[in-house]
């Protein structure tokens, strides 16, 4: 084939033959086709997505291995899931043959690790028996020093007792001069509950409509001495709450209750009947701390507060009989409440008082 000539003169050459001209593709071809792209995008996407999750495992390992070792697992805990999981079953039924409690206990064995060593894993609830609950202790729950308040602070109080109580009534120094005072001689908290008392007027009245005309917002109780010769501990402490409960009843809510330690004894005076010894004494006044507790009162330490470096009421507050005091004992008395108080924004803190919050 001759080449064609260009514009000046000069001849072109030939361009190479491609070919037969392709002939139109069939249905069937052109299906085929497209069926093998499809085939070959989820291949490629399938390698993609393998690729991408080896990756993740690759990087999420030594995360894993991390979080393991600060949890306090090893890299040689061989158990499985499924088996740690069976191993608290397992292990309840052993207990439940041997007659232990197994329904309260569901702990894993150990397992151990190759250098023969217990991890920590433990699964579910543990009950362990080698641990023990301790009860609070009078000294544990008695109301610490709390700042010192004025005496205005016992204007709408109401101190219940016996003649212990009564005698606050005798010493000028040792009173609170706008308190109410519903304290009989020879009481005990079941003579408070039913019948009538005499008052320091010498009227015979029910204890419990003085209680009521009072109007308080605080009440100190301290009763206890005339009981400890007539009962024992048990009912003692029975007729003391069924009093506080009694109390709670007919009193307004809101109202602030203290219970006062039984008082110490001179060592001569406990030693005369074992009705007062110092032992009994002191217990009595744990349960009455728990008592005080139980009813969200407040118990006040007075035991502590009067008594000697012995336990036994201390000489110098001694009236005479070893059970009642003298000025100096209401004195000590007094100070004692007025700077053991329940904190309160509102109450009357004398500024510059140990243990004074503001």
């Amino acid at each position: 084939m001759q080449g064609k000539h260009t514009k000046d003169g000069a001849q072109q050459r030939p361009q190479p033959s491609s070919g037969a001209p392709r002939r139109p593709r069939t249905p069937a071809e052109a299906r085929a086709m497209r069926l093998a792209r499809q085939k070959a995008r989820r291949r490629a996407q399938m390698i993609f997505f393998s690729a991408s999750f080896a990756f993740i495992l690759l990087v999420s390992w030594p995360i894993s291995a991390a979080i393991d070792h600060f949890s306090g697992k090893t890299s040689g805990d061989s158990s499985s899931p499924a088996q740690s999981a069976s191993e608290p079953a397992s292990q309840a039924d052993s207990a439940a043959a041997s007659g232990a409690d197994s329904g309260a206990q569901s702990t894993a064995q150990e397992p151990s690790v190759p250098d023969g060593t217990q991890t920590s894993a433990v699964y579910g609830p543990v009950k362990s028996d080698e641990m023990t609950y301790t009860v609070p202790t009078a000294a544990m729950l008695a109301l610490p020093e709390n700042g010192r308040v004025d005496m205005a602070y016992f204007d709408d109080a109401l101190f219940i007792g016996d003649s212990l109580t009564q005698g606050i009534l005798t010493y000028q120094a040792a009173t609170f001069e706008n308190a109410s005072y519903a304290a009989y001689i020879g009481v005990g908290p079941k003579e408070l509950i039913s019948g009538t008392v005499t008052n320091v007027k010498g009227e015979s009245v029910t204890a419990m409509d003085e209680i009521r005309a009072a109007n308080a917002s605080k009440v100190y109780v301290l009763l206890g001495m005339n009981s400890l010769s007539s009962y024992d501990d048990e009912t003692l402490i029975h007729y003391y709450d069924e009093f506080m409960k009694l109390l709670e009843t007919e009193l307004p809510a809101g109202t602030t209750y203290y219970i006062q330690a039984i008082p110490p004894l001179s060592a001569e005076k406990a030693a005369t009947d074992e009705s007062y010894s110092k032992t009994r004494i002191q217990n009595l006044n744990e349960q009455l701390a728990q008592l005080a507790y139980s009813h969200g009162w407040y118990y006040l330490d007075l035991y502590s507060a009067l008594a000697d470096e012995n336990g036994d009421l201390r000489a110098d507050y001694n009236a005479g009989d070893g059970i009642h005091l003298n000025e100096t004992g209401y004195t000590a008395w007094r100070e004692f409440l007025i700077t053991h108080t329940a904190y309160d924004k509102d109450s009357p803190y004398i500024a510059g008082s140990p243990y004074l919050l503001s």
